[in-house]
C-alpha cells in the first residue's frame, strides 16, 4: 500500500492504521506529486483531516473530520478507520498498541469505575464492547498477580536461541541445534558471563520470576541445559522467587532426563506447546513431532510432578478449518492444563511463511473472529479466565493473543512483561533488557545482538550496554571491568 502525507508528519499513526486493514503489505511513501496505481492519502489543511483512497488515479473514497493542531495523530487514525471500516471493521478500532490492557490498568489505578473505563475505551478508540471488557478483565487479573510480586523484585529472562527445526511461522531468534551443537558449550559459557554481570547490577535484590525461553531451551544437550540452571541457582538469590518457567515448547525435546533436571532445580512452570493436534498441519508448519508425541510428553511431565503447565495453540494455521481448531481445543481442554495461551497467526517478515505467503492458504479475517469466539467458548466452559494479552503487528485481522488460566494460576513473568511495571533483566542472543524505575516512571532498554556468533564475540559490549541503561534508570554506577 503506497501512501501520501500532506500537511502533517504523523506517519506512524498512518502506517499503524494501514497495517490494521492491510497487513502483510509493503508500505511506500510517495511524494505529493508522485503517481501510483493504488495509494492512501492523508492530509491536514484548514482545520480538517482528510483520508482519500485512490485506484488508477480515481478517488474511491474520502473522509473529512474536523481537527485542531493538538489532535492530529488521533484524527488521522479516525479518518482512515472511517474510510475502510465498511469492508472490514476491526474489533480493536483505532487502538494499535501491543499492550491494550495497560489503558484499563492506568484507569483502574486512577480510581475510574468499570463502566467509565468501558465507555472510554469504546468511545475514544472505537473498540468493540467485547474487546473493551477483555481489556478490563485482563487488567484486573494482572493487578492481582502483581500484588504478589516482592518489592524490588524483577524478572530474569534467559534466551536459548536453538531449535530442532524452524517452524514456518517463526520469526524469533532461532538456529538449528544440529548445526550449532559444536558451539553450544561456548554459548552457555557466554550466557554464564552475562548472568554473573546481571547479578552484580541487581546486587541486594532478588528476582521474583525467571523465564528460560527461546528458541527451545530443552533442545540443548543435557549437560549444557543443566549448566544453565545450575548457574542460575549459584548466582542469584532465589529466596523470593515466585515463579520459575522453562519453555519446553517442542515435545520432541522433552525427555525423562530434562524433566528431572528441571525438577531438581525447582522449576515450577513449563510450557509444552503443540500449536495444533492436527498431524498434517504439524508437518506442514515444520514441527518434527506428532500429536501423539505431544500427548506423551505432557503425560510424562505430569508423572514427574509438574503441577503448572501451559499449552500454546495457534489459530489460523495454513490449511486448518474451524473443525480442526475445535478438535485441538477439545483435546487440550481434556488434558486440563493450568494455562492455555491462544495465539492468532502472525505473518512476520523473518518467517518462512512470509516467503511462502503467495502460495499458502490463510484463514480469512471473518473466520479468525469465529475461531476466537470458539476458543473463548471452550475457555469459559472449562473455567479458564483471561489474565494477560498482547497484540502483534501483521496478524490476520489485527487480532490479539490471550493467556487463559485456571483460578490460582497464571504467569507472573508474562504480566511483568505486559504491564512494564518491573525490570526485566534479559541475557542471551537477541534478548532485550528493560529497566523500570517505578518512582520516576523511566524505562530504558538494552538490546543484545541477535546473531549467536556475534553475541559470543561481543558479550562485553552487551554487558556494557546493560550497565549504561541500568545507570540511566537507577543512577547506580557499576565498573564492569573492575568486576572481571
Amino acid at each position: 500500500m503506497d501512501y501520501k502525507i500532506i500537511g502533517h508528519n504523523h506517519e506512524v499513526a498512518m502506517i499503524d492504521m494501514i497495517q490494521a486493514f492491510y497487513p502483510n503489505e509493503k508500505y511506500k511513501a510517495l511524494m505529493p506529486d508522485e503517481a501510483s496505481p493504488r495509494f492512501l492519502e492523508s492530509r491536514y489543511q484548514n482545520g480538517l483531516v482528510s483520508a482519500r483512497f485512490f485506484i488508477d488515479s480515481e478517488c474511491r473514497g474520502e473522509i473529512k473530520l474536523p481537527c485542531d493542531d493538538n489532535n492530529i495523530a488521533h484524527t488521522v487514525k479516525l479518518s482512515i478507520h472511517a474510510l475502510f471500516k465498511h469492508d472490514q471493521d476491526p474489533p480493536w478500532g483505532i487502538l494499535t498498541g501491543i499492550r491494550p490492557a495497560k489503558i484499563a490498568s492506568s484507569l483502574i489505578e486512577s480510581g475510574t469505575v468499570d463502566t467509565e473505563i468501558l465507555a472510554h475505551m469504546q468511545e475514544k478508540f472505537l473498540i468493540s464492547p467485547e474487546r473493551a471488557l477483555l481489556c478490563l478483565d485482563v487488567a484486573k487479573a494482572e493487578k492481582s498477580l502483581l500484588e504478589n510480586c516482592s518489592p524490588g523484585g524483577y524478572g530474569l529472562y534467559i534466551g536459548i536461541p536453538f531449535c530442532p527445526s524452524r517452524c514456518l511461522y517463526c520469526s524469533f531468534t532461532s538456529y538449528p541445534i544440529k548445526q550449532y551443537a559444536p558451539l553450544t558449550s561456548r554459548y552457555v559459557d557466554t550466557v554464564k558471563k552475562e548472568l554473573e554481570h546481571t547479578a552484580q547490577l541487581f546486587e541486594g535484590q532478588a528476582p521474583s520470576s525467571i523465564y528460560i525461553g527461546g528458541g527451545t531451551p530443552t533442545s540443548l544437550d543435557d549437560m549444557s541445559f543443566s549448566e544453565i540452571l545450575k548457574t542460575v541457582r549459584q548466582t542469584f538469590d532465589l529466596s523470593r522467587l515466585k515463579e520459575y518457567t522453562v519453555e519446553a515448547g517442542r515435545p520432541d525435546t522433552i525427555t525423562d532426563t530434562k524433566l528431572d533436571i528441571m525438577r531438581s532445580h525447582n522449576v515450577s512452570r513449563i510450557s509444552i506447546n503443540t500449536q495444533t493436534i492436527n498431524d498434517k498441519t504439524l508437518e506442514r508448519i515444520g514441527r518434527q513431532h506428532t500429536a501423539a508425541e505431544f500427548m506423551s510428553a505432557y503425560e510424562l511431565a505430569r508423572k514427574k510432578g509438574f503441577a503448572h503447565i501451559n499449552i500454546d495453540l495457534i489459530l489460523g494455521l495454513p490449511g486448518e478449518c474451524e473443525a480442526d481448531v475445535e478438535r485441538s481445543l477439545e483435546a487440550i481442554t481434556a488434558l486440563s492444563p493450568e494455562e492455555v495461551t491462544i495465539h492468532t497467526l502472525a505473518i512476520k517478515r523473518a518467517s518462512k511463511l512470509k516467503e511462502e505467503l503467495a502460495e499458502t492458504p490463510l484463514a480469512q479475517i471473518a473466520q479468525m473472529e469465529n475461531l476466537l469466539r470458539l476458543s473463548k467458548h471452550y475457555m469459559d466452559n472449562f473455567t479458564y479466565k483471561p489474565y494477560y494479552m498482547y497484540r502483534q503487528k501483521n496478524t490476520l485481522g489485527n487480532f490479539e493473543n490471550v493467556g487463559y488460566r485456571k483460578p490460582g494460576f497464571g504467569s507472573l513473568y508474562n504480566v511483568q512483561i505486559m504491564e512494564e511495571s518491573h525490570s526485566i533483566a534479559a541475557v542471551g542472543a537477541g534478548a532485550i533488557s528493560k529497566f523500570v524505575n517505578r518512582k520516576t516512571n523511566r524505562i530504558e532498554r538494552a538490546f543484545n545482538v541477535k546473531n549467536v556468533d556475534e553475541y559470543m564475540a561481543r558479550v562485553d559490549e552487551m554487558n556494557l550496554r546493560k550497565t549504561a541503561a541500568f545507570a540511566k534508570v537507577f543512577g547506580k554506577q557499576v565498573d564492569y571491568y573492575a568486576k572481571q
